[in-house]
C-alpha cells in the first residue's frame, strides 16, 4: 500500500492558567492509501484529538501531518475548509439530517459538493437503503439515519472517511449493519477509512488496529480484518 498520510511529532497542548496538558504527546504515525484504521483506548486517551487534528478541525500545537502532497499543519483556515471539502467524509454519533427532505435528497447534497459525480444509486444500494429512498427522515431508526449520514459522506467521493464513535449510540445488530456499510464503501472505493470507538470488538474490522492511553500511541499492530458479522460486540 502506498503511504498516505504521515504525522511526525505531533502535540496538541491545552493551557489552564499554568497548567498544561498534553493530549496529544509526540504522535508519529503513518496511515497507508485505502487502509481501515481503528483507533481504540479509554475516554480522554486522544482518540478524538487525533481525528480532530488529522482532518483539520483542530490544528496541533506542534508538529506536522501530511496528507498525501499537502503539509496540512501549514494551512490557513480557508485552505482548510477547502481540503475537507474537497476531500474528507465524516460520521459522528449525531446524524446533522435535514428532516424536511427525503432519504435520496439527504444524500444528493454530498454530492452537489464535488464535480466528480458518483453513482447515487450504487451508494445507496452499499447502505442498503433502497427500500427507503423516499422516507421522510423522522420515519427511519437510529441505525436506518446513521446509514443515511454515512451515504451522504460518501456521496461526495471522499478520500478519507472519518468515523467518530458511529456506533456509540447503536444496539449490536444495528451497529454491525453499520459497520458493514463502512467496509463496503472501502472494499468499492478505496476509501481510507479512520474510525475512532470506545468498543474494542470493532477494531478487528480493521486493518491496523491502534492503542491509545494519556495522548500516545502505545500500540500499532496489523490486523487480518474480520467480518462485521463475526466479530465480538465489545
Amino acid at each position: 500500500m502506498k503511504k498516505y498520510i504521515e504525522l511526525s511529532n505531533v502535540y496538541r497542548t491545552y493551557k489552564n492558567g499554568k497548567l498544561r496538558n498534553n493530549v496529544l504527546n509526540k504522535v508519529n504515525l503513518v496511515i497507508n492509501k485505502g487502509e481501515i484504521i481503528v483507533i481504540i483506548g479509554p475516554s480522554g486517551s486522544g482518540k478524538t484529538t487525533l481525528l480532530n487534528c488529522i482532518s483539520g478541525l483542530d490544528k496541533p500545537t506542534k508538529g506536522k501531518i501530511k496528507v498525501g502532497k499537502d503539509i496540512i499543519t501549514r494551512f490557513d483556515e480557508k485552505a482548510l475548509t477547502k481540503f475537507r471539502r474537497k476531500k474528507l467524509g465524516f460520521i459522528f454519533q449525531t446524524y446533522n439530517l435535514l428532516e424536511n427532505l427525503n432519504v435520496k435528497q439527504n444524500i444528493e447534497i454530498g454530492s452537489k459538493l464535488v464535480r466528480n459525480k458518483v453513482d447515487i444509486n450504487k451508494i445507496i444500494e452499499i447502505v442498503d437503503l433502497s427500500k427507503h429512498i423516499t422516507k421522510n427522515i423522522d420515519e427511519l431508526s437510529g441505525g436506518e439515519q446513521q446509514r443515511v449520514s454515512i451515504a451522504r459522506a460518501l456521496a461526495k467521493k471522499p478520500e478519507i472517511m472519518f468515523c467518530d464513535e458511529p456506533t456509540g449510540a447503536l444496539d449490536e445488530d444495528t451497529g454491525k449493519k453499520i459497520l458493514r456499510a463502512l467496509v463496503d464503501a472501502n472494499n468499492e472505493y478505496g476509501t481510507t477509512m479512520i474510525i475512532v470507538t470506545h468498543n474494542p470488538g470493532i477494531s478487528k474490522i480493521g486493518d491496523r488496529i491502534i492503542k491509545m492511553n494519556s495522548g500516545s500511541i502505545i500500540e500499532d499492530v496489523n490486523n487480518k480484518r474480520v467480518k462485521p458479522e463475526n466479530i465480538v460486540w465489545g
